[in-house]
């Protein structure tokens, strides 16, 4: 990304605001939610730390659905949360999967709302839907590494060329993707083009074509074309410049079939009411679906002003005009009245879906018009010649029948990204963590298969003293407690600062999105790291207080781990073993294996348990790394440290049994 896109995108802003605004004037769900436009809302807990989906408008949710319900059956322990860029999409989400999701508007792309974006959902995953991709999003999911996929990407020549033109402003967007799953050969040769490397690329098919008209729309469809009992034509998906048009070929087709009905769905909400004056203009009989009025015999237009039903009405029509393609708009996925048997028709534009339609032409399982008068003499003759109808759509269906499976193969995609099922049953994710606030300046998380509740008191050492239930401590920088809970045994930490200015400010840190800060990051953080069955502990609580005046104050509860001893402690008392050096060698590389930055990896942090396991501990200010340098040096202050309480023993004149010259190639040999 350039200097120059991060500019604009700023100056362009301003701009976004008043295009929502005017908008908003027609549909007024454009003015609502600008909070989320710069990502400044606030975003539960519960849905940090899973699988993010953008689908940018209606079409793409639509087409992720079979995705999306797989997702969420494959990840059951996670949150996913949809993302989009209008309300009709943000209806859709809904409609669809209700409370089983999350939604979000995806914001504006400056740097500034992708980072408070990022931060806040934190996700282990994003995935786009065909190519909605933007330079801020791609750049903070890079620097936190986390895998982004395009899935159902399609690629067309127009938008080949225009990301060639503008490469010099966009930047190298298409190299931080980590994984394109291609519709077709045509896009991945495209998307080759752009510098998208094979082993990142790979043709997966069509969502669409694994879409599966519903039992229950089948018999709705039947029982409106009982009660129609008339010839029924559907235009589809129509945008401003082509209803006009298609009124017209109606007007045309009344002359020949004056039983027939339209059923016109317009592609936007906003629209509905212009196309309503455009149809009294036109002075036809209409009736809207919003009104819930039964369609009458003298009515001639009926217009779908409603959201998710465009199925059912591709499945009640005899045959289906798809819009966008009457003007220079690029068409739309033929796909669906494909799957409903309904017969096909189309403007010229279709660049959009370019293979789709070049496929059906030469199977003759589309028909192509270019005005109001090709349109109004093909639906005349599909009227009176039926039979015809029903040989495009049957050539239609039989050319897309074997093109099913791109759904499992793209799942299978994601499973690479995110192999987080296994240990489903055996680890707590955010989603499952409960959120307290016993006032406005205190937010606390806690696990509730550990805590039947938690207040502020279970982060007070003397609320636990005065039950007998602190059973030691451990001092570093700072006093820690060892606590009886029952079944579990906690450690209870207070967050200080270290260094010159701990002397002035012991345990206050500037504010930021509690999400962020020092005790619920590392809270989040330790879950994640549980669930890629790490050798962590597990968090049982935190706590975020705001400070007086100025900054907050931290805590966080970790369940010990039993019989465990840190190697300083250990090497105090006697030598490691040259197993036990091999042990902590490997798991400190199955850490960095998995992307994991320790920022304070020493001997205090290292514990081995009496099975030998060997545990990291105290990830305050840790987290996931793209590969590169910081392994080394985790590993090169590691060695400090050892060397470091070696020499204070000479000092104090007492034993440490480290030697590195015997031991740090156990360590090193063992982590490569």
């Amino acid at each position: 990304m350039t200097v120059w896109y991060k500019l604009l995108i700023r100056f362009a802003t301003p701009l976004v605001f008043i295009y929502l605004w005017l908008r908003g004037a027609k549909a007024s769900a454009y003015r609502e939610r600008w909070s989320e436009r710069l990502a400044l809302q606030k975003i539960p807990p519960q849905v940090r730390d899973g699988i993010v989906i953008h689908c940018v408008s209606v079409g793409e949710t639509v087409a992720a659905r079979g995705l999306i319900e797989r997702v969420l059956r494959a990840y059951p322990h996670l949150s996913v949360t949809l993302t989009s860029m209008t309300p009709t999409a943000a209806e859709m989400a809904l409609k669809l999967f209700g409370e089983r999701v999350f939604h979000s508007y995806l914001p504006i792309d400056t740097p500034g709302a992708m980072k408070r974006f990022v931060s806040k959902l934190n996700p282990r995953l994003l995935i786009v839907l065909e190519t909605e991709v933007w330079p801020c999003l791609l750049e903070q999911c890079h620097l936190r590494n986390i895998p982004v996929l395009v899935v159902n990407a399609r690629m067309s020549e127009r938008s080949a060329k225009s990301y060639q033109k503008y490469a010099w402003l966009l930047g190298p967007i298409w190299q931080r993707v980590n994984f394109i799953a291609a519709q077709t050969n045509a896009s991945a040769e495209r998307f080759e083009a752009l510098k998208v490397p094979n082993d990142k690329l790979a043709v997966r098919g069509n969502l669409k074509h694994d879409f599966q008209v519903s039992d229950e729309i089948h018999q709705q469809a039947k029982s409106w074309r009982d009660e129609l009992n008339r010839p029924v034509l559907v235009a589809a998906s129509t945008h401003d410049g082509e209803d006009a048009q298609i009124l017209e070929a109606f007007s045309s087709v009344l002359g020949q079939h004056p039983n027939a009905l339209l059923i016109i769905v317009p592609r936007h909400p906003e629209r509905f009411d212009s196309v309503a004056r455009l149809i009294e203009q036109q002075q036809f009989s209409y009736v809207r679906r919003s009104t819930a009025q039964t369609v009458q015999p003298s009515h001639q237009v009926f217009l779908a002003d409603s959201m998710g039903e465009l199925l059912l009405w591709y499945a009640v029509a005899d045959a289906a005009f798809v819009g966008g393609s009457l003007i220079e708009r690029g068409g739309h996925n033929p796909l669906e009245p494909i799957a409903t048997h309904t017969a096909v028709i189309s403007g010229p534009h279709v660049f959009n879906f370019d293979e789709i339609y070049q496929r059906l032409k030469a199977v003759d399982g589309v028909h192509i018009v270019a005005d109001a008068k090709a349109l109004a003499a093909a639906w005349n003759e599909w009227l009176a010649h039926p039979q015809q109808a029903t040989q495009h759509a049957n050539h239609a269906f039989d050319e897309f029948a074997n093109d099913q499976g791109a759904t499992e193969a793209i799942l299978q995609d994601i499973e690479r990204f995110a192999p987080f099922a296994r240990n489903a049953e055996k680890v707590r994710t955010m989603s499952m963590i409960k959120t307290a606030k016993p006032n406005d300046k205190m937010e606390i998380w806690y696990d509730p298969s550990i805590l039947d509740g938690c207040t502020s008191d279970h982060f007070d050492a003397s609320f636990w003293q005065s039950q007998n239930k602190v059973k030691g401590s451990a001092t570093g920088r700072s006093t820690a407690f060892f606590v009886d809970a029952g079944e579990h045994g906690l450690l209870l930490r207070h967050y200080y600062r270290g260094g010159l200015v701990g002397k002035v400010n012991k345990d206050r840190f500037k504010r930021e999105p509690i999400a962020n800060s020092r005790a619920m990051a590392e809270f989040s953080l330790l879950l994640k790291l549980r669930e890629l069955a790490l050798p962590v502990p597990r968090p049982v609580a935190a706590r975020y207080v705001e400070a007086p005046v100025w900054g907050y104050r931290a805590d966080i509860l970790v369940e010990v781990i039993p019989n465990a001893q840190d190697l300083f402690k250990l090497l105090l008392q006697r030598s490691l073993t040259d197993s036990e050096w091999q042990q902590v060698g490997r798991t400190i590389r199955e850490l960095h294996s998995a992307g994991v930055y320790h920022s304070d990896l020493n001997c205090h942090n290292i514990m081995l348990d009496d099975n030998g396991k060997c545990w990291i501990v105290d990830f305050d200010k840790c987290g996931f790394k793209a590969e590169g340098e910081w392994r080394e040096a985790n590993l090169q202050r590691l060695l400090r440290s050892f060397n470091k309480e070696l020499t204070k023993a000479k000092e104090a004149n007492r034993a440490f049994h480290f030697n590195e010259t015997r031991d740090w190639p156990l360590l090193v040999d063992a982590y490569s």
